[in-house]
This record gives structure tokens, C-alpha cells and sequence, in this order.
């Protein structure tokens, strides 16, 4: 059994699921509740940047993946892609996190699928070695169809064509792939490939677009999920997501508790 104050060892939370917080005030209900691993989006920086990173690096916490990636330079050119992504992958390496996941960025307007995710192959190969020279997995998110305008992958069927032809690893978003078929299947032929599984509930029903449920409040088959996935083999960490209306009214303490909860019970009885 875990101590009441020790999140289970295999989760971590993103900082995203407390969106107005200050990078102080993350570190700090970090370290309240006993969450050992935090995954950073860099939107949290402020002008105050490297302050802000001194105090990440001194936290104690360990880091999943920094995310990035959503200007648009991902399929203009090799150089482009490099220089929207180096300067995350750098502050990756410098608080070891392992890893640094990126949305897509949007396509031009009529261009068809097919040919955005050929072009972003071909415009990956010189930021996939800046990263590798780094000790940085580099992966790629897929978003929901309804942010189409940061991101164009949708599915894991997709992002795992993607990653294998670039050599980029997955960022598993249980939220957005959860209505595709195949899902058993897809996890295990993809399992080497995936760097973070991130968790959250939907409620069917109320707006797509950035709203999601703390895990249990939804109408999602989560725990079925999270279950194939485990199955699959996967070995890494469970990333907690949360963020839109019902999180914001909740409040960040509550609903980030309550899904380190949820996810962390299910992880014991499965011996996770």
C-alpha cells in the first residue's frame, strides 16, 4: 500500500491541469502531495524563465517530457522544424528530462492529410538528431480533430505510421484516441514506441474542445483503457491531464488529487 501522502510511484501530472498556476505554486502542490514526477509544458514560462527552470531543477521532482511545438514550422522545412523545437529540447536536457513531445502545428489551408504527414516526415530527420545528440526522445501527440488548428494527427493509427517512418516515439493521449477501433491491438504493435500515456475522462455530451473530466467522471471506458494498455506491456509512466470548465470549477487541489486517486488505486490492485 502506498503512504495517504505518496502518489504512486508510476504517476505523474502535467502542468497543464493547473493552468493558471505559477511554476512556484506547481512545485510547491507537488511536493504537498507527495507527486514525484511532473510533465511541463513550456507555455508555463514566464519572462522570469530561468529563474523559473533553477527552481524546477532544484525541486527534487522528476521530469516525464516537456511539450512544444504549435507555431507552425513542423512542415515548412528541415531548418524550420529544428529551430521551432531547440530550444525546448535544450531545456529538456538541462533538467534530464528524457523526453519532448510536440503537436504538429497546423497545415495550409486544403492541404489533404496525406500530404501534411509526408511533409512532416521529410522535415524531421535533422531536429530527430539534434534531439538524439541531446539524450531527448523526441515524440509526437496526436490532438483532437477539434484543435485542428495547432495539430493534424488524430489517431493512433497515424501518429504510429508517423513514428515509425520519422523515428520519433508517441505520445498516447487517451482522451483522443479512445473511440478508435483496433485500440487492443494498436497498443500492443506500438508499445516500444510510446514515451508517455496521458489520462483524462470526457463526459458525452458537452464540448470536445478543451474539457475533460477528472478520471471516473466521464463516460469514458478509462479504466478499460488504462487496463490494455498495461497489458500491452507498457512499462512508463501515466500522465494525469486534466483541464476546462469543470476542472476550473472544481479547483486544481481537488481535481488533480482526485485523479492521482483514481489512477493510483487502479495501479495498485493491478500491481502496476
Amino acid at each position: 500500500m502506498l503512504n495517504a501522502s505518496q502518489a504512486h510511484p508510476r504517476i505523474s501530472v502535467t502542468t497543464i491541469s493547473s493552468w493558471t498556476w505559477s511554476v512556484d505554486q506547481d512545485i510547491a502542490f507537488f511536493r504537498q502531495e507527495g507527486i514525484g514526477a511532473m510533465g511541463l509544458p513550456t507555455t508555463k514560462f514566464t519572462e522570469r524563465r530561468e529563474a523559473e527552470i533553477a527552481a524546477l531543477a532544484a525541486s527534487g521532482l522528476a521530469f516525464t517530457a516537456l511539450s512544444g511545438g504549435t507555431s507552425g514550422g513542423m512542415i515548412e522545412s528541415e531548418d524550420a522544424a529544428l529551430a521551432e523545437l531547440a530550444g525546448t529540447i535544450d531545456i529538456a536536457q538541462r533538467l534530464g528530462a528524457p523526453a519532448l513531445y510536440f503537436l504538429t502545428g497546423p497545415t495550409p489551408p486544403r492541404m489533404a492529410t496525406d500530404e501534411a504527414y509526408a511533409a512532416l516526415i521529410a522535415c524531421l530527420p535533422k531536429v530527430v538528431a539534434y534531439a538524439k545528440q541531446r539524450g531527448v526522445r523526441l515524440a509526437i501527440e496526436h490532438n483532437s480533430v477539434s484543435s485542428r488548428a495547432i495539430g493534424f494527427v488524430h489517431t493512433l493509427a497515424g501518429v504510429a505510421e508517423i513514428s515509425r517512418a520519422a523515428d520519433v516515439d508517441i505520445c498516447l493521449e487517451l482522451q483522443n484516441v479512445w473511440y478508435e477501433p483496433g485500440l487492443p491491438r494498436l497498443f500492443r504493435d506500438n508499445v516500444d514506441r510510446l514515451c508517455i500515456v496521458q489520462v483524462s475522462d470526457f463526459l458525452i455530451d458537452e464540448p470536445l474542445r478543451n474539457n475533460r473530466r477528472v478520471p471516473g467522471d466521464g463516460s469514458m471506458p478509462l479504466e478499460w483503457l488504462v487496463g490494455e494498455v498495461l497489458d500491452a506491456g507498457y512499462k512508463g509512466y501515466f500522465e494525469i491531464e486534466v483541464l476546462g470548465p469543470a476542472i476550473e470549477q472544481e479547483g486544481y487541489e481537488s481535481a488533480i488529487r482526485r485523479s492521482v486517486e483514481w489512477l493510483g488505486e487502479r495501479l495498485v490492485k493491478w500491481g502496476a
